[in-house]
């Protein structure tokens, strides 16, 4: 309860800091619901409590809920006078507590109205789709491998597969990673959750065939035997879409907040601040899955 009545202080002041901070805003005329010493709790207000308890959604309220609500609200203004009388809100840590929580809420606003005028069209998202399917891979592949520390470990256990030892067998005896318990069973993967060397090397394989020459990567030296390849359907737009969505609005709003940033004057005070906005990831060979995981 006390970590829900503090998130609740907050709210509130953060709606008497706008009111009452330095900058203007729009005054509240909706209808007045209750007073507290002289102070409205106005039908906005309360339609704004109820957003941030759902979501961001309005459900409609019966009778009860919307005294219940109501009366939070009281007991939040009660609580909010009370801090106000004892200077909380001259507490630096409160202070940036408020002016984080004023920042977050408007910033988050204004996306959202930047959002509702430049909507994602249906045109944008096929295109997008069409784009990412073309660049998937085609084939998924099952494979088994061995894994080990030096090259001519390698060696020596594909020349005892030249001369009959069976492979999963040998992953038993010599892998070092997790799925030596499994012969070296790898199940299904595409190209793109392995790294490239070991991608390649598969690719190149027959059903059956093993790699005549051990595979380096950066997890030591493979050999590597294909089981078997099945063909891998792109998944369908409609199952996508709301992703891809998400994702080309993550980049417009990302677009917009990059041109405004340009446009502002920002002056780092700090040594290890970077002014620029939205620095690019280092580049990594890093797979999302490594041969044996």
């Amino acid at each position: 309860m006390r970590i829900v009545f503090r998130s609740i202080l907050l709210m509130l002041a953060v709606t008497i800091l706008a009111a009452c901070g330095g900058s203007q805003s729009t005054p509240d005329t909706s209808t007045v619901l209750a007073t507290v010493n002289g102070v409205p709790i106005t039908n906005d207000m309360f339609r704004a409590y109820v957003r941030s308890l759902a979501g961001g959604q309005e459900p409609q309220l019966d009778a009860q809920k919307h005294a219940l609500v109501l009366n939070r609200l009281i007991d939040m203004e009660v609580l909010a006078q009370q801090a106000e009388k004892s200077d909380f809100a001259k507490d630096p840590k409160v202070a940036a507590d408020l002016k984080i929580q004023k920042t977050g809420l408007m910033a988050n606003q204004l996306v959202q109205q930047y959002l509702a005028q430049h909507p994602i069209t249906d045109a944008q998202i096929k295109a997008e789709y069409d784009q990412r399917t073309k660049a998937m891979p085609g084939t998924e592949y099952r494979a088994r491998h061995i894994l080990v520390a030096n090259e001519q470990l390698a060696k020596d256990i594909i020349n005892q597969l030249n001369h009959g030892a069976n492979f999963a067998t040998l992953a038993k005896k010599y892998s070092t990673d997790g799925s030596k318990s499994q012969g070296g069973e790898l199940g299904w993967f595409s190209p793109d959750q392995m790294v490239p060397a070991f991608s390649q090397a598969v690719a190149q394989l027959k059903k059956g065939e093993y790699t005549k020459q051990p595979v380096h990567t950066q997890f030591g030296w493979h050999i590597i035997q294909l089981e078997d390849t099945r063909s891998m359907p792109p998944p369908s737009l409609a199952s996508v879409q709301e992703q891809i969505k998400n994702s080309l609005e993550g980049k417009d709003v990302q677009a917009y907040v990059d041109n405004l940033r340009k446009a502002a004057k920002v002056d780092m005070n700090s040594p290890s601040a970077t002014t620029q906005a939205n620095p690019a990831p280092a580049a990594s060979t890093q797979p999302a899955k490594s041969p044996g995981q």
